[in-house]
């Protein structure tokens, strides 16, 4: 009624109004089966979180095949990064949800090119969180993501790879899903000099692919170890570029109180100590605290130091690296 506030119910539609793409059908079932998943919760008023798990619900079609979907929320506080890589997660965030509206008003020379579309490269090396923070990416958006098995969409015989793509791109931009291309230069990288049919053959799915997402009206979180091995063309296309360096010793630091929780009986020297002498990223922090959950359970007791520095020394020998001196003389 008239001088009414708003309540969360309007605030919520407000948001997904400004935020999200739909036809008038999807956002009828979305409604439905957000309303069904906040009675299961015993909730009047649905919440973000159940407009989420209703698009988890109803979504798929098409995907399912050629992509999986990771369905894990990521808080913030799961994902440590540095302060300047954290503000630039921040931007992505705005620049996804500022999409459709943000060349209004500009000079004709942006709004006649301008596509909603949004592509973010995350560079950097492997352990460094470069998936987890899509994850994260999309739980502050509140949309479902999907990781491309690129083994799955591209194919040998001519033409498959572009209509697998297309196919894929269709289904996601249908249903308004973030795309994660994990290893992306494999399916996205340099043109090569032309000296047989198979190198043109290659050059012309690269041409494809880059023009493609290029129109692509969704989102697109692609990965790499590094920036390089896209072609220059390709780079050009992108929105933003995110690297994600190796973690300092106070970033490291955090890692494995983030990773630990309380389970743990170390002391603020044993953290420090782990810090300093374990220059390794937040991938293989998880996988040691993970041989040191398991020691420590079957002891019977709680983590302590020389758990973790069992499960860290598994994880150098995979490195093919010995653990550090400092970190070999811990006690039992």
């Amino acid at each position: 009624g008239e001088g009414r506030g708003e309540g969360p119910a309007d605030h919520l539609i407000r948001e997904l109004a400004a935020h999200h793409r739909h036809t008038a059908g999807r956002i009828a079932q979305l409604s439905r089966l957000a309303q069904h998943h906040a009675a299961l919760g015993e909730r009047s008023v649905p919440a973000a979180a159940d407009v989420t798990a209703a698009a988890w619900t109803s979504e798929g079609a098409g995907l399912d095949t050629l992509a999986e979907p990771l369905r894990v929320a990521v808080p913030d506080d799961a994902l440590v990064v540095s302060s300047l890589l954290r503000a630039q997660l921040d931007l992505l965030v705005l620049r996804c949800r500022a999409r459709d509206g943000l060349a209004d008003g500009l000079g004709p020379a942006t709004a006649v090119r301008y596509r909603p579309g949004v592509r973010a490269l995350f560079t950097g090396p492997s352990g460094t969180g470069k998936t987890l923070a899509a994850s994260w990416l999309a739980t502050r958006l509140a949309l479902p993501i999907y990781r491309v098995d690129l083994a799955g969409v591209t194919s040998k015989y001519i033409g498959e790879t572009e209509k697998n793509l297309a196919r894929l791109l269709a289904a996601a931009e249908r249903d308004d899903v973030i795309l994660l291309f994990d290893e992306a230069d494999s399916l996205f990288g340099k043109r090569t000099d032309i000296r047989d049919s198979n190198d043109r053959f290659a050059n012309a799915q690269t041409n494809y692919l880059l023009q493609r997402i290029e129109n692509y009206d969704g989102i697109v979180v692609l990965t790499s170890n590094s920036k390089q091995r896209f072609d220059s063309a390709f780079a050009r296309r992108l929105d933003l570029v995110l690297e994600f360096p190796l973690p300092s010793p106070e970033e490291r630091r955090a890692l494995w109180l983030a990773h630990l929780g309380g389970a743990h009986e170390l002391g603020p020297d044993s953290l420090n100590r782990l810090a300093a002498l374990a220059d390794v990223p937040g991938g293989n922090i998880r996988n040691a605290v993970l041989s040191a959950a398991l020691l420590a359970r079957g002891g019977g007791r709680r983590i302590r130091l020389s758990d973790c520095t069992e499960g860290l020394e598994a994880e150098y020998r995979k490195l093919g690296r010995q653990l550090p001196g400092g970190l070999r003389s811990v006690p039992m």
